[in-house]
């Protein structure tokens, strides 16, 4: 059977300040800019799709519940150093909502400064 969807090109998050957000993603996540608009920018992961940052004025962030209420995150990044990570969100004041081993790896979920949902983990070798 033929695939219909050869896999994932870029993934969006709304934003309220283009700008603003460009400089949190690349100085707290390390993302490169591609390229900004006044309307929206893309940023580059070392691999894998881009991340585009959308201004919307309708939509304040991006996330869904759990069964018990947890506020999730619609993807999930990938990390091979998960404390590094945890110490510079904390170094920037990023509220953090989770941080702990799942058996299958370390799951860090923490927000932006718009409240979208992110997480990140560290796979076990």
């Amino acid at each position: 059977m033929n695939n219909l969807i050869e896999n994932v090109d870029h993934i969006q998050i709304p934003v309220k300040d283009v700008d603003q957000a460009v400089g949190w993603y690349s100085e707290v996540l390390g993302l490169e800019l591609l390229r900004v608009y006044p309307h929206a920018a893309w940023l580059k992961f070392n691999s894998g799709p881009v991340l585009m940052l959308h201004f919307s004025s309708k939509n304040d962030k991006t996330l869904w519940l759990s069964n018990d209420g947890f506020p999730m995150p619609s993807f999930m990044f990938l990390t091979k150093d998960i404390e590094l990570l945890h110490t510079t969100l904390q170094t920037h004041d990023v509220k953090v909502r989770l941080y702990e081993d799942h058996g299958f790896g370390w799951v860090i979920k923490f927000t932006d400064p718009f409240g979208n949902e992110l997480g990140a983990y560290q796979p076990k070798k």
